[in-house]
């Protein structure tokens, strides 16, 4: 995911057929819920769904195996937008939000159909849930708030340059971490100076 950074070398080696992944902000386990409708409708003849979320891991022949599908899978999903009841790309009804979230469902429902099972473990710290580092990824997906009531947020105009700094010494080692190693990008890249040409920063370029 482009909103991950590695904080440490990843040790974790898996086996073919046996890839890991991050639990996700969703479930499958109450037939009425909004995931669970969703793979009804895009899930194939599926016998389990796995409820996973970046970070994966997996080997590189099951990726080859998954990648085809789970094009496939999105583009279906993405085309179809025009038929899917409000609550399922409504986030005031649903967390689920499958306008952003067509190529996780995807990949999931590619998998699933493929018969290929994830293990679910703990991948990723995230800012605002955790405070101590003790994982290889940090997932800055949301607000990173300091305590001096600055912050800074991925989705902002200004976040690739308007970045708080020095931070405070009291901020948590992951807010912390996530401020600096962006600071110290910037510091060595430079501004984008990107313009877009699309509607809006959500719209895809490409």
């Amino acid at each position: 995911d482009p909103d991950c950074m590695f904080v440490s070398p990843l040790q974790i080696i898996v086996d073919e057929g046996a890839p890991v992944s991050q639990r996700a902000f969703y479930s499958f386990k109450n037939l009425d819920d909004v995931p669970m409708q969703i793979a009804r409708r895009y899930c194939t003849g599926c016998t389990f769904v796995d409820p996973i979320a970046v970070p994966v891991i997996i080997h590189r022949n099951d990726l080859r195996k998954i990648a085809p599908l789970w094009l496939k899978k999105t583009a279906q999903i993405r085309a179809d937008r025009g038929t899917w009841p409000p609550n399922w790309d409504n986030k005031t009804l649903s967390p689920v939000g499958l306008g952003w979230t067509a190529e996780m469902f995807g990949y999931v429902f590619a998998a699933a159909e493929l018969g290929i099972r994830h293990e679910v473990m703990d991948l990723q710290n995230v800012p605002t849930v955790h405070r101590a580092i003790d994982t290889h990824i940090l997932h800055y997906h949301v607000d990173v708030p300091l305590p001096n009531g600055k912050r800074w947020y991925k989705h902002d105009d200004d976040a690739g340059y308007n970045i708080p700094w020095p931070v405070p010494d009291n901020t948590d080692e992951v807010s912390a971490t996530i401020v600096r190693k962006v600071y110290e990008a910037y510091t060595l890249l430079g501004p984008t100076n990107h313009t877009w040409h699309t509607p809006n920063k959500y719209t895809p370029e490409v």
